[in-house]
């Protein structure tokens, strides 16, 4: 696209994200924005609750919709918070004109992390002035979800075992310590988890019934502040990837917490890893959990959705093809 400037940039911040750090950069993100995209028509809305940031994020996205025009910027949804508003975002922009832009300011921002988009909140609002841009595939989710929905859009990683609970705990302490507060879990949970039974059907293979610890399907394959349970995962492949992992002992998962932040933990003879277009999955695991929230129980169809948002990157894709530009 052309130099011009987006014809508008939504900031929709939520006041909570970074305990109240998103509500404090606010202002100065705004300035910054202004300053540098004078001719831009720039917007600020603070939620206050889920709901509403849900709703003010479609409305930003529905008064954007326009055909492209040569030398002119789409409008662009540029969410301030952690894994959830980023989550707010991409549901909203999925399919749609109006680009995406993430300022970082959560726990985990395992979705910046694994799609590309700067992890620094400097760097994000500099990204977003300068306009690049990169086109990612969303993981989409079928069932009965939490909310009432029976759809939704996943951009890093499903969860349903092990690691599930432990995202599950972190989010129920009254203390969040960031990445200490998921190494905590992922001991004190090993303490008291056992293995589930599954079953699960690999695009139009047959059912396979198994015991296991995890059974990961990733998009962009980072949960837990950086832990690369899907270390494989390319949200512009159009492919899902899943990491499943049969029952191991303690001293085992002692023994392998390091690799988790690696990837190497997939090697162990336990691990099995596929990259598949569709997964069915069903068993008696208590609920899954998607972008760092709660996601719903089984049953679970899941897919992918590819290349349906346009998101802003920090430099420019070294193939035009695949930025959208």
């Amino acid at each position: 696209m052309g130099t011009s400037d987006p014809a508008r940039v939504t900031l929709l911040v939520n006041p909570a994200a970074g305990h109240g750090v998103a509500h404090l950069m606010a202002p100065r993100i705004a300035r910054r924005v202004a300053a540098a995209l004078p001719d831009s028509q720039l917007r600020v809305v603070v939620s206050t609750s889920p709901a509403d940031a849900r709703a003010l994020a479609q409305e930003a996205v529905e008064k954007g919709e326009y055909p492209r025009e040569a030398g002119r910027r789409p409008d662009v949804l540029c969410v301030v918070g952690g894994d959830g508003t980023a989550s707010v975002g991409f549901n909203a922009c999925a399919g749609s004109s109006t680009q995406l832009a993430v300022i970082p300011v959560g726990t985990g921002n395992d979705f910046v992390r694994g799609v590309g988009a700067p992890r620094r909140p400097d760097h994000a609002v500099a990204a977003l002035i300068a306009g690049h841009t990169r086109r990612i595939d969303l993981l989409v989710a079928r069932g009965a979800l939490a909310g009432d929905r029976h759809e939704k859009r996943v951009g890093s990683v499903v969860s349903t075992g092990y690691d599930a609970e432990v995202n599950l705990r972190v989010n129920d302490s009254a203390f969040d310590l960031g990445k200490l507060s998921y190494a905590w879990a992922v001991f004190s949970q090993a303490r008291r988890f056992h293995p589930r039974h599954y079953a699960i059907r690999l695009d139009s293979g047959p059912v396979r019934e198994v015991e296991a610890m995890i059974v990961a399907v990733g998009n962009a394959g980072y949960i837990g502040g950086g832990i690369r349970i899907c270390p494989q995962a390319d949200p512009t492949d159009g492919l899902l990837d899943v990491t499943l992992v049969r029952p191991v002992g303690l001293r085992t998962l002692v023994r392998l917490f390091p690799q988790l932040y690696s990837g190497n933990f997939t090697r162990i003879d336990e691990a099995e890893t596929y990259r598949v277009r569709s997964v069915h999955l069903d068993g008696d695991w208590p609920c899954a959990t998607a972008d760092g929230e709660t996601l719903g129980p089984a049953a679970l169809d899941l897919g992918v959705d590819p290349g349906c948002v346009e998101i802003i990157v920090a430099s420019a894709p070294r193939k035009a093809a695949g930025s959208g530009r």
